[in-house]
């Protein structure tokens, strides 16, 4: 494995793409302080993976983009790529790198916004696969491959445990370390995955366990139910056949009583049609009567009109007279006027004629004149194109000029500035002394300000800990407020939604016929019905609600004739049938006369429980007038004996005894208060809405105490975040001068090593004058040369602006003649619309004064004819009144006879209406039978109609649709009773049937054994599946993570097996090395390598000790810099005698050394040359001596760098005194050639190229 290439663009200095080739053996890179050097370092450190923007001297990782100079824009990205060959297949593989042939080109990308990019063969991969790649071969970010002065300084200077990481690269551990931390990882994942798993295991099986007994309930609840649903619809179907036939009974008896009821009807409607007709005929003579009466004052008020008439007219003939004078001198006015516009009209057309003509002369004109400007701006365009070329050369050759005047000015500027630099040396070293004495007074007042803050981030602590915990309180608090408040919510919602269906029903008038509901919505005079006009206590609804009957959907009224209307409508309409009440006519009604009033415990009067208004109060005495409230059917027995029969009783659970001795009553699917109690709604309405306003109450108590809760709780949270804020900015301020101590421990260390640099600074300064000397004579040459080439341009530019200032006089003539013309020709346009504009409203007022001339003529030609037909209209008035006055006379004779015959009729009616009340009397009795066949019919359906709701909203079964089937239920002495269902044949042969008693029983013991299994999650069977199957997949889980926590177990022992006994060897091999690599290197002493801690090999530190000749064995930090250096060069090269690293980048490390340190490390150096390659950025001569390859690295143009490289063509030479010889000597200025001057030069010569 070895580098091949390196190519950079955008990093750092090296704004340029620019591309460095190495060689085996040694390249050396020098160039000034200053120049990007060590930038190739930093790139191949960058390239290889580094992380750390300070390992890269930035302070982000955006900082190696090149960030622009005075004459460059900054770049929007960096690339590094380097091309390593002779990577094995083992090497590639760990990368995930396919190939063919071995080798690699590695690409790292950063962006300006952050982003970053890996390649590896121009394939987008992951660092891991870049670190993967040369793990274990010595190769790396962190690795001794890459060795700086800083580094090596930090290699002897860092903790023991620092030290580690080399020597874990030379044992070629750090892929296993690596493997281990990635099982580790894995290892701490699966134990929180098994952790987690067996707490869902945990839960699951409370959750099985509950489930289990859920799902078992659920099974007998279903079985249960099936059983229920069946049994219960059978008997269900049983009583609605039951119903069935009863309803068709009694509709045979309404069908009997209805056919007799229409005989009488026949009869009443036709008395009534008789009495109909005796009344039309009254009603006619009546009419007649009005007619006759109305016709004579219809004469007499037509004699009136006429005669105003008569005055009418006569006044509008002296206005016609008048119209008639005012048309004719307006008609003569007009026609002046249309003298006057006509002559007009004719001077505008002869004035627009001659407009339109010159308006056609001055647009040619314009035409001409601006093809003329046009041809000018065309040649004074070319002549333009050519300006700025010649501009733009003399321009460009000025910036030469001037660039080379610069750079010798720069040249002078900086001989002078060496000259003051020397002078300021002396008094920077002694400014350099002060402020390391102002820094240390410095560091000590740190020490004491540290300590008291600390204390005060205690306190600060404390508080931050009781409010967190308050905090914890009101939380806790606050989660019981939210609580109690959806408690009252809940309940608040669900009386809600109750008080809203029964406002409906009570709103819509639901249990109402459809005749009640048609009448109450479709007459304005209706009042309402007699349920919205009455208030009953609860415990007297079922009472009143019996006694009263189909009477709740009692219609009111306050006229008969709006009853009357209302019926009419109805039937009309075929919209049903309904009672009404006319209330006016029941105030009218007499007295009635009711019975002795039974004694007062025997019960309570019905109506005089009825709240109501004094309107509805005679209604309701007559219908519950004789009807007395009692505990119970027996009581209304006893109570009937005792009267004889003189009243009604009803009972408080709505059982009825009429006078008739008849009984009415059975069980209800409800109480008074239920939804389908049409009275009991309004009761319910008013106890929901105060059950609502103590609810609303309690929970506006609750929403106080929660939004108090709250209130503290946003308040200390405030007080906790300010207190948190202020620990927070505590412990920064703490941080803060932490990192402004270490800061100045730096700048200490700092002002030290710059102390150190000023003697290096002076000696090249003489050096950089002759080199600036010799710069200056070329660029002297340049400079004339590049004046007389200016000259040249600039009479050039003269000449041909004098043409363009010739050609721009000729544009600015030809523009001011077009716009001379344009402005006549505007001037013209306007005259042209003007004359137009005038033309048109002329010819519009001569058409406007004809229309009036002719108007006016038509008007005197109408007054004429108005004038006749007046004088006619007169005239035929009079006539007509004289013969009115005749006719009124005959008119008053016809209504003294209809007025007799309208007597005679009168008594006829009053007859035949006798006749009817007692044909009615008849009517009514039937009609009272057939009610009460109604009411029996009504409460039939209403079961089967129950019985059909309650069977659907059950089991969602139709009544119909439902088979009745033969059942017999065996009572066994142990277990369930059996069920069994048998065809009516099986039934007749085996001579049993239903016993519907037992049948009814089994039900009700059903019902009790689904009530007693109480609530039943009816999906538990399924959760309870689902749950078993979620137990048995998760404890597969648990079984797989705990055969993988083994096998990473296994494989960490053995990875710490493997890399201990690989690190000792190592390590060893290194100790014994660097013993005798430091006696050569020192001339003697010695040195030693021991671990921290020899019980813990796998993590122990590394200790070095050194012994220079004459020195006491001590730690490696007590001794000079170039003896750290020296003994850091022993260290580096024992371990390359274990696992030499194929190539090795040296950034100035032998900066340190003096001439006699130098000559050991080449001699050192030379040895691994064989085994590794190596890339040494330098100054020291004799290090650059032994290069194969030079490359400079200048900085042609500010802070740009550019290389310039140099191969070196050597020959084997023999090597005494163990010093290598340089093949080329390094002079200053070595005589070198340019290989675009000279390519055909002999062998000997250096070649020089610069590398773009």
């Amino acid at each position: 494995m070895y580098l091949k290439n390196l190519t950079v663009f955008g990093f750092k200095s090296f704004a340029d793409k620019t591309s460095l080739n190495f060689q085996p053996g040694v390249t050396a890179i020098v160039g000034p302080n200053g120049c990007g050097k060590s930038n190739v370092s930093d790139a191949i450190r960058w390239v290889l993976g580094e992380q750390s923007a300070k390992a890269l001297r930035g302070g982000e990782m955006a900082d190696v983009i090149f960030n622009g100079t005075d004459t460059r824009k900054a770049l929007g990205l960096a690339e590094v790529s380097l091309t390593i060959g002779g990577v094995d297949e083992e090497h590639l593989r760990a990368a995930g790198v396919e190939l063919a042939y071995n080798e690699v080109t590695l690409t790292r990308r950063i962006f300006r916004d952050g982003g970053s990019e890996y390649f590896i063969n121009k394939t987008p991969s992951r660092l891991k696969d870049i670190q993967q790649l040369f793990m274990g071969t010595g190769v790396g970010r962190t690795s001794y491959s890459i060795m700086a002065q800083g580094h090596i300084t930090q290699l002897i200077s860092s903790r023991p445990d620092d030290r580690r990481a080399v020597f874990e690269e030379a044992a070629g551990i750090t892929k296993f370390k690596s493997q281990r931390k990635e099982c580790l990882r894995k290892l701490e994942h699966t134990d929180q995955n098994l952790l987690r798993v067996q707490d869902l295991i945990k839960e699951v099986k409370r959750q099985i366990g509950s489930l289990q007994r859920q799902a078992g309930k659920a099974r007998r609840y279903k079985q249960f139910m099936v059983e229920l649903q069946h049994l219960e619809t059978q008997l269900a179907r049983h009583q609605f056949d039951i119903l069935t036939l009863e309803i068709q009974s009694r509709q045979e008896s309404a069908e009997k009583l209805r056919v007799e009821m229409e005989i009488s009807s026949e009869s009443v409607v036709r008395d009534e049609g008789e009495i109909l007709q005796l009344r039309a005929r009254l009603a006619e003579l009546d009419a007649q009567i009005t007619t006759t009466q109305h016709h004579a004052l219809e004469l007499k008020a037509q004699v009136g009109r006429d005669e105003s008439r008569i005055a009418f007219n006569e006044e509008r003939l002296r206005q016609l007279e008048e119209q008639n004078a005012r048309a004719l001198a307006e008609i003569t006015a007009a026609e002046e006027r249309h003298t006057v516009s006509t002559t007009e009209l004719a001077s505008v057309t002869e004035r627009l004629a001659a407009s339109q003509s010159a308006l056609d002369q001055h647009r040619g004109v314009v035409k001409e004149r601006r093809d003329a400007q046009e041809q000018v701006e065309r040649e004074l365009q070319r002549v333009q194109e050519a300006l700025r070329k010649s501009q733009s050369d003399a321009f460009a050759t000025t910036q030469s000029l001037t660039r080379s005047r610069n750079e010798i000015n720069a040249l002078d500027l900086q001989k002078q500035g060496n000259l003051v630099r020397l002078e300021k040396l002396a008094a920077e070293k002694t400014q350099l002394e002060e402020e390391r004495a102002r820094l240390e007074q410095r560091l000590v007042e740190f020490e004491t300000n540290v300590e008291a803050e600390k204390l005060g981030i205690q306190t600060q602590r404390g508080t931050v800990e009781e409010r967190q915990k308050r905090l914890r309180e009101i939380q806790v608090e606050l989660n019981q407020a939210a609580h109690d408040l959806d408690a009252l919510v809940r309940p608040q919602a669900e009386k809600r939604s109750r008080l809203s269906v029964l406002e409906q029903l009570v709103t819509s008038h639901e249990g109402f016929s459809a005749g009640a509901l048609a009448a109450l919505k479709q007459s304005q005079s209706v009042l309402g019905s007699l349920t919205d006009r009455i208030r009953v206590p609860d415990q007297y609804v079922l009472a009143v609600e019996s006694a009263l009957g189909v009477n709740l959907q009692l219609v009111l009224t306050n006229q008969p004739e709006a009853a009357e209307q209302i019926l009419a409508d109805l039937s009309a309409n075929k919209r049903g049938k309904a009672s009404v009440a006319a209330l006016a006519l029941l105030a009218q009604r007499a007295p009635e006369t009711t019975p002795e009033p039974p004694a007062a415990e025997l019960g309570t009067r019905a109506a005089s429980i009825v709240e109501c208004d004094d309107a509805v109060r005679p209604l309701i005495d007559g219908l519950l007038g004789r009807i007395i409230i009692v505990a119970d059917v027996a009581a209304a027995t006893r109570a009937w004996r005792d009267t004889h029969g003189a009243w009604d009783f009803v009972t408080v659970g709505g059982d009825l005894l009429t006078r008739h001795g008849v009984y009415a009553g059975g069980a209800t699917s409800g109480s008074g208060k239920a939804a389908s109690s049409i009275l009991g709604r309004k009761n319910q309405i008013a106890e929901l809405k105060t059950q609502l306003e103590q609810l609303q109450e309690q929970i506006n108590e609750a929403s106080r105490r929660k939004g108090s809760l709250q209130s503290e709780q946003t308040e200390l949270q405030a007080t906790l975040q300010q207190a948190q804020t202020q620990l927070r900015a505590q412990e920064v301020a703490i941080a803060t001068r932490q990192g402004e101590f270490n800061a100045l421990k730096n700048s200490q260390r700092s002002l030290i090593q710059k102390i150190e640099n000023v003697g290096y600074e002076l000696k090249n300064l003489t050096a950089h004058d002759q080199e600036g000397l010799a710069k200056r004579a070329a660029l002297a040459a340049r400079i004339a040369e590049l004046e007389s080439t200016e000259q040249g341009f600039l009479t050039q530019v003269a000449s041909q602006t004098a043409s363009l200032d010739a050609l721009r006089l000729q544009r600015d003539t030809a523009v001011a003649a077009l716009s001379e013309s344009k402005v006549a020709l505007a001037s013209e346009e306007q005259l042209c619309a003007s004359l137009t504009r005038q033309k048109a409203p002329l010819e519009q007022r001569l058409r406007e004064l004809l229309q009036h001339v002719q108007s006016r003529r038509q008007e005197v030609s109408s007054f004429v004819e108005r004038k006749t037909q007046y004088e006619t209209d007169i005239t035929e008035l009079r006539r007509n009144i004289e013969r009115v006055n005749h006719e009124r006379e005959q008119v008053n004779v016809q209504v003294g006879e209809l007025a007799r015959q309208k007597t005679e009729q009168e008594a006829a009616v009053a007859q035949r209406e006798e006749q009817l009340r007692e044909r009615r009397a008849r009517l009514t009795e039937q009609q009272k039978q057939r009610g009460a066949l109604d009411v029996e019919l009504a409460q039939k359906s209403m079961s089967v109609q129950n019985l059909r709701e309650r069977i659907q909203q059950k089991y969602q079964l139709h009544l119909d649709d439902i088979r009745s089937e033969c059942i017999t239920i065996t009572i066994a002495d142990e277990g369930p009773p059996k069920i069994q269902t048998l065809t009516p044949e099986e039934m007749a042969s085996a001579g049993v049937a239903t016993d519907w008693d037992t049948v009814a029983a089994q039900v009700t013991v059903l019902q009790k054994k689904i009530d007693e299994i109480g609530p039943v999650n009816l999906v538990a069977i399924e959760e309870y599946e689902e749950t078993e199957q979620r137990f048995t997949f998760l404890s597969t889980q648990n079984d797989d993570l705990v055969k993988a926590k083994e096998q990473l177990l296994e494989v960490i022992n053995r990875i710490n097996s493997q890399t201990k006994e690989m690190f000792v060897e190592t390590f060893n091999k290194v100790r014994d090395n660097f013993r005798i690599l430091f006696t050569e290197i020192f001339g003697g002493g010695s040195a030693d390598l021991q671990l921290v801690d020899e019980g813990d090999v796998l993590e122990s530190g590394i200790e070095i000790f050194a012994r220079p000749p004459g020195k006491k064995l001590q730690s490696i930090t007590l001794l000079s810099g170039g003896e750290q250096t020296m003994t850091a060069v022993a260290l580096l090269f024992a371990i390359y005698q274990v696992r030499p690293s194929p190539f090795c980048v040296l950034d100035e490390l032998d900066a340190p050394l003096d001439e006699s340190n130098i000559s050991r490390f080449v001699r050192v150096l030379q040895r691994f040359l064989v085994h590794s390659q190596f890339v040494i950025i330098t100054h020291n001569k004799r290090t650059i001596g032994m290069a194969d390859v030079l490359y400079g690295v200048t900085m042609q143009e500010h802070g740009v760098s550019k290389i310039v490289s140099v191969k070196f063509h050597k020959t084997e030479e023999p090597v005494t005194d163990h010093t290598p010889t340089p093949l080329v000597p390094p002079p200053t200025v070595p005589p070198v050639e340019r290989k675009e001057d000279a390519p055909h030069k002999r062998e000997e010569t250096l070649e020089i190229s610069t590398a773009q």
